[in-house]
């Protein structure tokens, strides 16, 4: 008698906020060729000229944690250094709040350098 493996459901730990991190990223339009190497992404999108561009990025840390809000009970926070074509992407914190040459289109997916998920525990997902 052969026991088939069910599906396994995502838990709310570092391990699925990493999963859900890398995700994002790979659902951004345009992105191709994600590659993973511990915990480093490499991935290519075009620029403004239409020329793709090689991007990395490095998980620098993972939690998961209680959250204090009254529609969610647990959060993720991400730590990450971003670069573009061997440029580090800068993101500075001056007078008039957050200065960043981040791209808008890693910030429309919820992603920064530092960035915060959402458990959703009826969807056992992250949400960004």
């Amino acid at each position: 008698m052969t026991l088939a493996c069910a599906e396994s459901v995502p838990e709310p730990n570092v391990k699925s906020l990493r999963a859900s991190f890398i995700a994002q990223i790979e659902s951004i339009d345009l992105v191709k060729d994600l590659e993973v190497y511990g915990d480093e992404v490499h991935f290519a999108r075009p620029d403004g000229s239409g020329a793709d561009v090689d991007w990395r990025v490095r998980i620098d840390s993972l939690e998961v944690g209680p959250w204090a809000g009254p529609e969610v009970e647990l959060a993720g926070h991400v730590v990450s250094r971003w670069s573009v074509a061997g440029r580090p992407v800068s993101v500075e914190v001056g007078p008039d709040g957050l200065v960043t040459d981040m791209p808008f289109f890693v910030l429309d997916a919820g992603l920064a350098p530092e960035c915060w998920a959402f458990w959703d525990e009826e969807a056992k997902t992250w949400g960004w």
